[in-house]
């Protein structure tokens, strides 16, 4: 699949999950979302941003890709290490022990938090002359929220840059604009996280796990048994060279048929940010 096309169904696989909506036409309700893990409405659109920008991760693995430029220098430094380590493009990062591996970060990310504002009034000392009351430091600590988490706050700007550069919001000559987008986005991703105390991790393997099958789908497949290869009892329209599994039923990559699939999942993510946003904003709209 092409990036815009990942992107678009991780955003959609977000809205499936977590969208609790319902669109009215005439006499026809259509459901917008399954509703499975509802985060509220500002959730279903900043759980997007990353859901999207995961489901672009295990590119990574291919250094000339638009994804490896999508945070300059670091993004072509870490796809050249991760293509070193993964052994090229769709292994390592597009197998089942890469999912976990992914997985595995992001709960890592998820709760390596360094406390701050609560946890700093307990070091607070008394300024001379308050008669031992606890002066400035601790007011502007009170102000600080009780925790944050760096490592999550660096995979979510590199995730949201990901997505930035693959759907070119940013021209490539403008490539370094990236980090301030991705750095924007993901302070608003911060201060409206998810309602779901779970979405971090949800939303990086969901979207990982969204790019995996839509490169099944396609005639080169990937490396799913990573690193093994073993000969399996199928034919070579579904596993070949002994590694790379396949369904090829979207052709080549960028095709027609991936085209016709990707229209209509994109109107339906679309959709879902769409409601997301008006009832975030209050309003309602009929139709």
């Amino acid at each position: 699949m092409m990036g815009p096309s990942h992107a678009a169904c991780g955003a959609a696989a977000w809205v499936a999950l977590t969208g609790t909506y319902t669109v009215q036409l005439a006499d026809v309700s259509l459901p917008v979302g399954l509703g499975v893990m509802p985060v509220g409405n500002a959730g279903v659109i900043t759980g997007s941003l990353i859901c999207a920008g995961a489901a672009l991760l295990p590119d990574l693995d291919h250094p000339g890709g638009t994804v490896a430029r999508s945070l300059p220098p670091l993004s072509g430094w870490i796809a050249k290490a991760t293509s070193t380590l993964s052994g090229g493009h769709r292994r390592a990062t597009h197998s089942l022990v890469g999912l976990v591996l992914v997985i595995l970060l992001a709960v890592l990310s998820q709760r390596a938090s360094v406390p701050v504002g609560d946890a700093l009034r307990w070091h607070s000392f008394s300024w001379p002359g308050t008669g031992g009351e606890a002066g400035a430091v601790p007011d502007a600590a009170a102000s600080l929220p009780g925790q944050v988490w760096p490592l999550a706050a660096v995979l979510s700007v590199l995730l949201i840059a990901c997505a930035v550069k693959v759907l070119a919001f940013v021209p490539d000559r403008l490539a370094h604009a990236n980090w301030v987008v991705g750095i924007l986005l993901g302070a608003f991703v911060a201060t409206h996280p998810p309602e779901d105390p779970r979405w971090f991790v949800v939303a990086v393997g969901l979207g990982c796990a969204v790019h995996m099958l839509g490169d099944l789908l396609t005639t080169q497949g990937i490396h799913l048994l990573w690193p093994l290869r073993i000969p399996l009892p199928l034919p070579s329209t579904f596993y070949r060279r002994n590694a790379f599994v396949r369904l090829p039923v979207l052709g080549n990559a960028g095709s027609a048929r991936e085209i016709a699939v990707i229209v209509p999942v994109t109107l339906y993510a679309l959709a879902g940010l769409c409601c997301a946003a008006i009832s975030w904003a209050g309003l309602t709209v009929s139709v």
